[in-house]
């Protein structure tokens, strides 16, 4: 639950050995790159390189190819230097080769998929036992083949068979269209096609190069189909052959451009002087030896290393998050949120206890918490979803909370416990249910208190005097909230009154001043001249304004809170629900589907409440994210250019 400590290292040296500083102590090492040019604008003399990466398009190509040949990329082992002349011949020839074998594939395919349609336009021809070339040679006849909808053809049957100027042979009747040949004259022809054309038929134009009958034609069709298949499948096997043959020596060319693309990519963050390179980035305190270590090979070179607070605000950190068991199966959850910014708290462990509480307060039963961790751990082991460990870590969370109510499967009288509907012990004369409410108040306020202080404890890190002192979660705030809430409680609970003048001015109205003037009090306590500056009455109109919203914020968030025990009551009334339909002998069937609903449907409402309690009420409280990821620049061969 932590943030990794940064180093910024500077590294100078002459510039021929530039590309072996940056592949030894960079590439492939925990070292994030920055802009020198901009992090060093005071030093003169400094110009960035010419960046024009020869690599860039080689490496497209060589993707390309191995796309074409179905292969992914992937890393092979491969040799120094490289002959980009000799390796784009290389290519030239295999897209030569890959050029033929696919322009023979694609010819196949034709005549294939030509054979196939040509004996399908055949096929509804099957009853006709003429020869086809006899009919492209009739000199006073012409002839029509294709079809009509069945309908249309049942209405004008007979007045189709009675035409004096045409024949129709319907050759395959089906229940929605009718195939047939009809001929006429080759004089008037054209009334003919226009009354066909008003029926709907639609014409099939039937290939004057098939020969003998319909039957015979298909059968001819038919074997030469089964060649070119096997043509077809022959071609396959060879290219498949070529692939394999190919595979290791292209992805060795290809994981070799890959390196020298980034390795050249680097240019991008250094400056250069006429004889000296300069490289800065930012190391893991962890993983500063390892650099140090390759820098060592290097005499020349000489390198500078600073703590990240020793920087100008110009430049920041970036985040690497060291997380626990339970912190990285929630870490999801924070970066819909935002990554910690370097000089904040990292709150995933935060995160993952505060959520299963709140999940298994609302969610308490011990069947069901159990069933859902099941399917969790169904989704996250054989699914590989990481929503599935969160689901199982809930689950479990209910299931212990099921055990505290003393609820299986919405059965009340198996285990004892603290049963929400019946009457409280606690408060005589009313039920488990304003005990619930009451401690769901409770938490909320513990809550509240506890995200202050980690606000307090962010504002001690960054040095931010209006997070600790005056700001609406800092002492201030805190002070307000609980001198509040102790005077609301000495009132109504011991009937002692606290609202006098000498608890109200110090503990309630101190207190809002300093949140209202926490501008100008920050800069004085900062050291910071600039408060002489501020406008009192820009610092009033603005604040006012601003002080009511964290009154009301104050209000809201602890009410907020309400939604974990009115959760749990929900589940015990759903339940009962279930129950009641199952009727007195509890039919299984009704029981089993009502579990099943109400684990899926209050599963998921629940896991939304919790993560908007996390999110608003909590987070807003001493988060602010705004964090830049960690990323060291190390090679994935598997991927791809442009891809991160």
């Amino acid at each position: 639950m932590s943030v990794v400590p940064m180093r910024l290292l500077t590294v100078a040296g002459p510039l021929e050995q530039f590309d072996a500083v940056a592949a030894s102590c960079v590439l492939d090492q925990e070292f994030h790159p920055e802009n020198a040019l901009s992090l060093m604008e005071r030093v003169g003399h400094l110009r960035p390189f010419a960046y024009s990466n020869p690599y860039a398009a080689p490496l497209r190509r060589a993707e390309e190819l191995l796309d074409a040949l179905g292969l992914s990329p992937a890393y092979e082992p491969f040799d120094e230097p490289l002959d980009l002349e000799a390796i784009s011949g290389y290519f030239d020839t295999l897209a030569q080769t890959l050029d033929t074998l696919t322009s023979r594939k694609s010819r196949q395919a034709e005549l294939l998929e030509e054979d196939r349609s040509i004996a399908l336009e055949l096929e509804h021809l099957r009853g006709l036992s003429t020869q086809l070339e006899q009919l492209w040679h009739l000199d006073f006849i012409r002839f029509r083949y294709g079809y009509l909808p069945r309908e249309t053809y049942d209405s004008f049957q007979s007045a189709l068979n009675e035409h004096e100027e045409l024949f129709f042979i319907p050759t395959n009747v089906e229940a929605r269209r009718v195939y047939g040949i009809y001929f006429t004259a080759r004089e008037g022809h054209e009334k003919v096609d226009a009354l066909f054309t008003s029926l709907h038929f639609v014409r099939i134009h039937l290939d004057p190069a098939v020969h003998g009958t319909p039957e015979e034609a298909i059968d001819e069709l038919t074997a030469l189909a089964a060649k070119a298949s096997d043509k077809l499948r022959t071609l396959e096997e060879e290219r498949d052959a070529f692939a394999a043959r190919e595979c290791a020596h292209l992805r060795s060319v290809c994981s070799a451009l890959r390196y020298h693309s980034e390795l050249y990519d680097l240019r991008r963050y250094a400056a250069h002087s006429r004889e000296s390179f300069y490289l800065m980035g930012w190391v893991p305190v962890d993983g500063l030896d390892a650099v140090m270590k390759a820098l060592s090979a290097f005499p020349e070179c000489s390198c500078v290393v600073d703590r990240a607070d020793e920087q100008t605000a110009s430049v920041k950190p970036p985040t690497k998050l060291r997380n626990c068991f339970l912190g990285r199966i929630f870490r999801p959850f924070l970066e819909m949120y935002g990554l910690p910014a370097y000089h904040e708290l990292d709150p995933s462990v935060f995160l993952a206890l505060t959520y299963c509480l709140f999940f298994g307060i609302m969610f308490g039963d011990l069947g069901q918490g159990l069933g859902l961790a099941l399917i969790g751990l169904i989704l996250a082991k054989w699914k590989g979803m990481w929503l599935g460990n969160i689901i199982a870590l809930c689950g479990l969370s209910g299931a212990l909370f099921g055990c505290v109510y003393g609820s299986v499967f919405g059965f009340e009288d198996l285990l004892p416990g603290f049963k929400i509907l019946e009457e409280s012990s606690l408060l005589p004369g009313s039920s488990n249910v304003l005990v619930l409410l009451l401690c769901s108040v409770g938490l909320g306020v513990c809550m509240l208190l506890l995200v202050m202080g980690l606000n307090i404890y962010n504002g001690i890190r960054q040095r931010d005097m209006e997070k600790i002192f005056f700001g609406p979660n800092g002492v201030a705030g805190i002070l307000f909230y609980v001198g509040l809430i102790v005077a609301a409680l000495s009132t109504l609970v011991f009937e002692v009154n606290l609202f006098v003048p000498a608890y109200v001015l110090p503990v309630l109205v101190l207190p809002l001043v300093c949140i209202l003037l926490r501008e100008p009090l920050s800069l004085l306590c900062s050291g910071d001249p600039a408060w002489k500056e501020t406008k009192l009455g820009e610092v009033l109109s603005i604040g006012l304004f601003e002080l009511f919203e964290t009154l009301l914020s104050y209000l809201t968030n602890t009410l907020s809170f309400l939604r974990i025990g009115a959760y749990a009551i929900t589940h015990v009334g759903l339940m009962m629900v279930v129950h009641m339909l199952a009727g007195s002998d509890l039919n299984p069937v009704v029981i089993v589907l009502g579990n099943l609903f109400v684990m899926g449907f209050e599963g998921l409402l629940v896991g939304i409440q919790v993560l908007r309690l996390e999110f608003y009420e909590l987070f807003g409280r001493f988060y602010e994210d705004g964090g830049i990821p960690f990323r060291p620049k190390k090679i994935q061969y598997t991927a791809r250019s442009g891809e991160e």
